[in-house]
């Protein structure tokens, strides 16, 4: 999509897009390719995917350790 169609019917200016969308790209999240004046932007559900795959294990981590910490403090109040 365009940043046009991106920002149409939001609150959001074009350049808050933009700078959101540049971060993206460096994570190789997004890629532009040029139409004419405008760049379109293309997200790479590969990396998508990949990104969300290190979120979840993450959260699993998190989860296992905040389960050992109660635990824990539930065997100490016992």
């Amino acid at each position: 999509m365009s940043i046009a169609r991106l920002t149409a019917g939001s609150n959001v200016t074009r350049q808050a897009i933009t700078k959101h969308l540049r971060v993206m790209e460096k994570a190789e999240l997004v890629r532009s390719t040029r139409r004419g004046r405008e760049s379109v932007w293309h997200l790479d559900q590969r990396r998508l995917a990949e990104a969300q795959r290190h979120l979840a294990q993450i959260s699993r981590q998190w989860d296992e350790a905040l389960g050992r910490l109660r635990a824990l403090v539930e065997e100490v109040r016992e």
